[in-house]
């Protein structure tokens, strides 16, 4: 049962009918000392709109965008919306094989480069209809901002929506497809949405009343699907989304950006960035004025609690929002910790259309019904994986009549109707006959003191089948037997570790989600070399 507003929504019309009543000079995007007004904003997405469709593009057709995070990004990916076509994501890390992968999968016809990238790029553009560097010498794309600034007028449809392809941890990425309509309908699901609204007269009203919008900044990569879609979500608002200057994170610059910009709201993913934000804060007290940032969201990867609670410490006015979701269906629950509350690791309140369903029977759990199995949602989600008819069935599936999206997490929810997140099914470690998951194990790591960093891995072993090895970024203080002390108090002997490795730095993608491929061959590569540590 989808729902009611889902039907309605159109990123395109959204943003039309706000840049209509925003004050023309209040920001919209800001990185470092550069600024773009709502009406320059307004102005060169729809010239770009125009020069997308100019160029032979038709409805549909994936524009894809490598780079990082600079104010084109969102312009071209607020152009397509405006243009009736499909943004795609590209890793900026990636290689002119795996760029090309995507570009193919997808059916992009127009690439959109930063100049870094232009090597990289430059073998695929010959056969696009529409390539076109960014910056630096010899780049058109001001001409292509500087043309016509009127709305286009187009009549356009929710099943306009865009492409997010996922690096996953086997395998080739997969584009998920959504729908703009289902998106923004899960965008509305937020706990932060104070007003819920049903019509465009009401998004208009809300948007012309409001003259404090917020301004986000998203501290992980827009190439990363929170990313983009928590700035969208605050331009649809009428609001600013503040972009920090650097290319790689830095927590002294994120509070120094956070303080003179005003932000409101920070878009983070876990641990790898709350940890230096908190210390940060704890190592420079009273050094920033941030008493206007109220919320700090993360999505996509362990925040723990202990972290949480030194971000309050901190910023006592800020509440925490850590938010449970997959690609594939988002806002399936949520942990919220402020001053007065906090939430322990791993759990969440279940959001309205979350359910469980029993791996065994297929059953779906009752709201209120405590159990374990696949976490699940009803509508509104994606649509499924481009060109992979297969794994979308087997991933949205329909049960009693109902579609739902199936992610692959398991969790266990509990009479108190929390959730407990347990892992993804398709990272369980089985050692031995036993089901392991590595987050439970990671969280657990992470807690001990002298670990900066951690990943579980399983790694093949001719008498446990799969060993647990777990890969340590070490901090000042990191002690082995400390560390399997605090482990063997809080986990059971077979979930423990058959091997730590101390390595520089644990893989991480650039979104700061864990690259297990890399990391499992890191970790045979140090066996296979017999520089292990003992049990």
């Amino acid at each position: 049962m989808s729902a009611p507003i889902a039907a309605e929504w159109n990123f395109g019309d959204l943003l039309d009918a706000t840049a209509a009543v925003v004050p023309g000079d209040r920001p919209a995007l800001i990185h470092g000392d550069r600024v773009i007004d709502w009406a320059a904003f307004d102005a060169r997405t729809n010239s770009l709109a125009r020069a997308m469709l100019s160029h032979g593009l038709d409805c549909g057709d994936r524009i894809a965008v490598l780079a990082r995070n600079i104010p084109e990004y969102i312009e071209i990916a607020v152009a397509a919306f405006k243009a009736r076509l499909t943004y795609v994501n590209i890793n900026y890390r990636y290689t002119t094989s795996e760029v090309d992968y995507v570009l193919s999968d997808s059916g992009a016809r127009a690439l959109f480069f930063q100049a870094e990238f232009a090597d990289v790029a430059a073998p695929v553009c010959a056969r696009l209809r529409m390539a076109v560097q960014i910056d630096g010498p010899g780049q058109g794309y001001n001409a292509l901002v500087s043309g016509d600034g009127t709305p286009l007028g187009i009549a356009r449809s929710p099943d306009d929506g865009y492409m997010l392809y996922t690096g996953g941890t086997t395998g080739r990425p997969k584009g998920v497809l959504w729908r703009g309509g289902d998106l923004r309908a899960v965008q509305l699901e937020s706990p932060t949405i104070k007003t819920r609204i049903a019509t465009m007269e009401d998004h208009v009203n809300m948007v012309r009343d409001n003259p404090s919008p917020g301004r986000v900044m998203p501290a992980c990569p827009l190439m990363h699907g929170a990313g983009l879609n928590s700035s969208t979500a605050e331009l649809v608002a009428g609001g600013t989304v503040v972009l920090l200057p650097s290319d790689r994170f830095d927590a002294d610059e994120l509070w120094s950006e956070a303080a003179r910009h005003g932000v409101t709201r920070l878009l983070i993913v876990g641990d790898v960035f709350a940890r230096p934000m908190a210390r940060s804060l704890e190592a420079n007290p009273g050094r920033w004025d941030v008493s206007p940032v109220r919320v700090i969201s993360s999505a996509g990867l362990m925040w723990s609690e202990e972290i949480k609670a030194a971000l309050v410490r901190a910023l006592p006015q800020v509440t925490l929002i850590d938010i449970l979701g997959a690609s594939e269906a988002s806002g399936m629950g949520y942990a919220i910790t402020n001053a007065a509350t906090s939430t322990p690791t791993g759990y969440f309140e279940c959001a309205p259309a979350t359910v469980i369903i029993d791996p065994d029977t297929d059953r779906i759990l009752a709201d209120d019904e405590p159990g374990e199995g696949w976490l699940a949602r009803r509508p509104p989600f994606a649509q499924g994986y481009h060109g992979d008819p297969a794994k979308t069935a087997a991933t949205f599936r329909v049960i009693g009549g109902v579609t739902y999206a199936i992610p692959g997490d398991l969790a266990a929810r509990g009479a108190d109707r929390r959730l407990r997140l347990i892992g993804r099914g398709n990272m369980c470690i089985n050692s031995g006959g036993e089901k392991i998951f590595p987050e439970e194990i990671e969280e657990a790591l992470k807690l001990q003191p002298g670990v900066e960093d951690a990943m579980v891995l399983g790694v093949p072993d001719p008498q446990w089948g799969k060993a647990v090895v777990a890969l340590i970024e070490a901090a000042g203080g990191y002690d082995e037997a400390l560390v399997r002390a605090g482990l063997k108090a809080v986990l059971a002997g077979y979930k423990l570790p058959k091997t730590l490795l101390v390595v520089d730095t644990v893989p991480r993608h650039a979104s700061g989600k864990g690259d297990y491929r890399s990391g499992t061959a890191l970790a045979e590569d140090r066996l296979s070399s017999s520089i292990k540590v003992a049990i």
